[in-house]
């Protein structure tokens, strides 16, 4: 394992420019093969089949790889191809059908996939519709379906069930066991609808789920796998990182920072310190008992090759680093991450032998690269990139490895491969991509809303992947209303003691929520482009307005209400806004990544 750190670290010195892009380029190709082997051969099937180069029904019936797509084809900047499949989606989808569909699938695929397409469409070059982006016809399809969703969260404790029909509801006889995963994972989703639409049933069911799960916790904070939701007792009492709880914890995490939400951060850092205290062994993850952490099942899931990007967001850097090691040396002996490693016997779990092209590994090393510059990150993702390419393309897309060991190949082509492997193997090997723009700059429209404001930056605050890997631009939270239609009582039971260090960074204290606007220095990266007369004026208004609690000032300068518009504004990168509540994002060294310090407990 070191000759092969030490190998990869070996040629730090050089410049990899030319083979970065060379890859960045396979990387391309690689999508744009699979994309139109699906166009091709599947649409407007769910799925490609690529060794018969046929199509299937997986998930709903509705063109599922299409739309889980979209926005990769904003991503690889294929602007006609996108604006062609948004208007395939517009005209053939229809999602009042008598089909049963997985709850959480549906959400993260199809939810997650229309939002971020109908929220990238100005990226996109797409003309947009009228209100946008608080209305358009995918953001139609995307309540449409979110809706058909609900009924599954009508239950005696608000965790969902895992399916669901599209038309008439949950069926009948439906098991009452779903797994943590699909309790915890709509937050990023649900809370993106309500904050375009003002209807705050969307947000409210997810973070009720969010809430019985954190309240079920044991006592030594470590949470199960499945939970009876009509009960909210668990069923399988092992925890772990990997399936059926994996993306809980990246929603507490992401879904805090980006909806500005200390309680939940808070949340994830007890279960973090659980998960490390219990888990953790020689920096891989294995499952143990949820009340005592004793070890009951020694192997790792490929999956839990996302932790490291958690990780990362918090700034355990060093942490991360081990664990996608470990993962590295899978990958080196087998090609692939096989799906259950057991670390007792040292062999690929039986029964376990599959890699359906997942994304985990490539999608931690993007942040673990943007955190360190370091290329040996990208050194092992080309590695990634040419087991794929060398043992599973087909003439028409590329192919499940149904054994890591034969490398023996399966017709299935998941739709995730185009959404977020490719996806993330091309942004890894990208210098310069509008994905990691740190929202310095950004068009801020300010619109007058009955006496209060609505302040939207949809291209600045930086983007947030879902776990499906579409990204959320966090300008966007701010442009359709401006208080958000929330219930009181959620807010007072997300935030009931107002001496809060939450509270005092005013989350949901300003109308205008302006927490995701900027606020500081007014200095100019261009000189030569002085700012517009309403961005001083704007900027003042901020900065002398972020100490309030629970107050609405005034906003009674007539040369700003007379200059209300679009401007080109400075604002402050999307990190800055964590400085309110007693946390800040502080640059490390030499490092492109923020991590969190306690502002109490600095070191």
């Amino acid at each position: 394992m070191l000759l092969l750190l030490l190998l990869l670290h070996s040629s730090l010195s050089l410049d990899h420019t030319a083979e970065n892009r060379e890859y960045q380029e396979k990387a391309r190709e690689m999508f744009e093969h699979a994309y139109q082997g699906y166009m091709e051969h599947a649409y407007p099937e769910d799925e490609l089949k690529p060794l018969s180069c046929s199509g299937h029904s997986t998930w709903g019936n509705f063109s599922l790889t299409l739309i889980d797509s979209l926005d990769s084809l904003v991503v690889f900047g294929m602007y006609e191809e996108f604006e062609e499949s948004v208007n395939k989606i517009l005209l053939n989808t229809n999602f009042s059908i008598d089909k049963n569909v997985s709850v959480f699938e549906t959400n993260i695929r199809v939810v997650g996939g229309l939002l971020s397409a109908h929220l990238l469409m100005e990226r996109g070059r797409m003309s947009l519709p009228e209100g946008w982006p608080c209305a358009g016809p995918l953001l139609d399809l995307a309540v449409d379906i979110a809706s058909r969703l609900l009924p599954a969260f009508n239950t005696p404790t608000g965790l969902p069930y895992g399916t669901t029909n599209l038309l008439y509801g949950v069926p009948k006889g439906e098991t009452t066991v779903t797994g943590t995963a699909g309790c915890g994972t709509f937050l990023m989703e649900f809370g993106m609808l309500s904050r375009l639409t003002g209807d705050p049933a969307f947000e409210h069911a997810a973070r009720r789920a969010l809430s019985v799960l954190y309240e079920s916790r044991s006592k030594i904070d470590l949470v199960g796998n499945h939970i009876d939701i009509s009960r909210g007792e668990w069923i399988f009492r092992e925890a772990g990182i990997g399936g059926n709880v994996d993306s809980y914890y990246e929603y507490l995490l992401k879904g805090g920072f980006f909806f500005e939400d200390f309680q939940l951060i808070s949340q994830f850092r007890v279960l973090y310190k659980a998960v490390v205290k219990n888990l953790q062994h020689d920096f891989w993850y294995i499952w143990g008992s949820m009340y005592n952490g004793n070890p009951s099942l020694p192997s790792v899931s490929t999956l839990d090759a996302f932790w490291p990007s958690l990780q990362i967001l918090i700034g355990d850097i060093k942490s991360a680093g081990r664990t996608l090691s470990n993962f590295y040396s899978l990958i080196s002996h087998f090609g692939f991450t096989p799906e259950m490693f057991s670390l007792l016997t040292g062999q690929v779990s039986t029964g376990n032998e599959i890699y359906p092209l997942r994304p985990e590994f490539v999608e931690s090393l993007v942040y673990m690269y943007q955190a360190t510059g370091d290329q040996m990150w990208r050194n092992m993702g080309k590695q990634v990139l040419d087991s794929i390419e060398l043992s599973t393309k087909t003439p028409c897309g590329y192919a499940t490895v149904s054994n890591v060991v034969t490398h023996q190949l399966e017709d299935k082509m998941e739709s995730f491969f185009l959404s977020e492997t490719t996806k993330y193997l091309y942004l890894l090997f990208s210098d310069e991509h509008w994905i990691f723009d740190k929202g310095v700059w950004g068009n801020i429209s300010v619109t007058p809303d009955n006496g209060d404001y609505r302040v939207c930056a949809p291209n600045s605050f930086g983007y947030t992947f879902t776990t499906e890997a579409h990204p959320f631009p966090a300008g966007v939270l701010g442009c359709c209303y401006s208080r958000q239609r929330v219930e009181e009582d959620l807010l007072e039971q997300i935030y009931p003691d107002e001496n809060e260090e939450a509270m005092k960074g005013g989350i949901f204290n300003f109308p205008n929520r302006l927490l995701n606007l900027m606020y500081g220095e007014t200095k100019s990266d261009d000189p030569s482009k002085p700012h517009p007369p309403l961005c001083s004026s704007l900027l003042h208004f901020l900065v002398r307005t972020v100490g309030a609690v629970r107050v609405c000032p005034a906003w009674e300068d007539p040369k700003i209400l007379s200059q209300i518009g679009v401007n080109h504004c400075p604002v402050r990168p999307w990190y800055a806004k964590y400085e309110m509540y007693g946390i800040e994002w502080s640059r490390l060294p030499g490092k492109k990544a923020f991590r969190v310090i306690n502002k109490n407990n600095k070191k």
